[in-house]
């Protein structure tokens, strides 16, 4: 599987590291590079051990953690 970037409509995969899939939103999913997306300020890492990415959808402005 794969889509468009949000930012620069290059091809993201869904089994890449560096990819990012927003899957959870109702009517939309939106696909990124992780380097587009800390380019656009849409990326930040959570400040606990986890490492997590908190990741903000550019299309409505939803919060997911990836």
């Amino acid at each position: 599987m794969n889509g468009e970037c949000y930012f620069c409509h290059g091809i993201v995969s869904a089994p890449e590291e560096d990819h990012i899939w927003l899957t959870e939103h109702d009517s939309h999913e939106v696909y990124m590079h992780e380097q587009c997306a800390s380019g656009h300020n849409v990326i930040e890492r959570e400040q606990d051990s986890t490492g997590e990415l908190l990741i903000t959808c550019p299309e409505c402005g939803e919060v997911e953690t990836v």
